[in-house]
């Protein structure tokens, strides 16, 4: 594929460089951890044994990020991720973390004011906004930096989650977790980066895959569904394409029929994001999933998550899928950083 590995002609078709704001997905990390402007009253006691419940609200970008909060802490504490106007169920035992990267969701504002006159434990992740305006020294928050399109502040506003939870002491320190994914980051982003060949970069090979043809992002590990619904969520904004997930063993009751029709293979084209370990139960159904589509002839392809705990699982898949986003955007002529119809939307109502 010649179009990727013309960095002249990316530059042009990326006038915004969100080629850099992806790359550098590992620095961020570092420094949304190990740098995170934490605001917390004086004297603030943890209000661990009090906190029986978590409900972290937000909207598209910010909200990824309560889907993977919930994925990698539900063993420790219940947590709930709305993404809406209203919080179906609050009480005084119940932290509520109010996620907008720009601190102007009308729906996460909603949420802000129905939690403050139910739970005392409020907090928020924000770079400022109505939402930093509603903040006082009463409440624990984090504040990262603005600025930049939402579904590129993953990592500052996950890992500013991660901060508050330490803070009231719900999940234990996680720095050593941290320091083990950004050593993984690093080596994906040589890996990945723009001034590697399209002969060995997997995330251009990919994305080639799919140019022309519709993905179908299946999560075969139930602890990666919020990693196939954030891939789902870059190609559609990032290349400005449709995409759709499903997991595993919900698509096995339903949506496996849908592919009976062999002319889907000239539409659809399925990714698999499975874990090496993987538990069998679930191991067995992609197997003979998989083995149906090899009887129809309907290519496929599986990512693997790496590492050995579930942040650098999370994020190195993340990272491969941001990657493919942007190289599919690149394939399609497709700025992709402008997102016109969000827009549109947002100023007609």
């Amino acid at each position: 594929m010649i179009k990727l590995n013309d960095l002249e002609l990316m530059n042009k078709i990326d006038p915004e460089d969100m080629y850099h704001k992806i790359i550098h997905l590992p620095e961020q990390i570092i420094e949304a951890y190990n740098q995170a402007n934490l605001h917390k009253p004086l004297n603030f006691l943890t209000s661990k044994n009090e906190i029986k419940r978590i409900v972290i609200c937000g909207m598209g970008g910010s909200a990824i990020s309560g889907d993977l909060t919930k994925t990698a802490f539900q063993n420790v504490i219940p947590v709930d991720v709305v993404k809406d106007y209203s919080i179906p169920f609050v009480d005084s035992s119940t932290l509520v973390i109010c996620c907008s990267y720009s601190g102007n969701t009308e729906e996460t504002l909603s949420c802000f004011d129905e939690a403050s006159q139910k739970t005392s434990h409020l907090s928020a992740v924000t770079s400022g906004g109505k939402l930093k305006e509603k903040l006082d020294d009463t409440k624990v928050w984090v504040e990262i930096k603005g600025g930049n399109p939402p579904r590129t502040a993953i990592a500052y506003i996950f890992l500013s989650i991660v901060r508050i939870l330490e803070e009231y002491g719900i999940i234990p320190n996680q720095k050593e977790n941290v320091d083990d994914l950004v050593g993984e980051m690093v080596k994906k982003a040589g890996a990945l980066a723009n001034n590697v060949d399209f002969e060995r970069n997997l995330a251009k090979q990919t994305a080639a895959k799919l140019n022309n043809l519709i993905p179908i992002i299946y999560s075969v590990d139930p602890l990666l569904s919020a990693i196939a619904y954030r891939w789902k969520c870059q190609i559609n904004e990032n290349s400005k394409y449709p995409a759709f997930n499903n997991i595993f063993p919900e698509m096995n009751h339903n949506e496996i029929e849908g592919w009976e029709d062999v002319q889907m293979k000239k539409k659809f084209f399925p990714i698999f994001l499975s874990n090496l370990n993987i538990k069998n139960l679930y191991a067995k159904r992609a197997s003979a999933f998989k083995n149906l589509l090899k009887k129809n002839e309907i290519e496929y392809l599986e990512f693997f998550a790496e590492g050995k705990n579930n942040l650098t699982k999370f994020f190195t898949l993340i990272f491969l899928g941001d990657m493919v986003s942007y190289y599919l955007a690149i394939l399609r002529d497709t700025n992709p950083t402008s997102i016109d119809f969000i827009d549109y939307l947002k100023k007609s109502i």
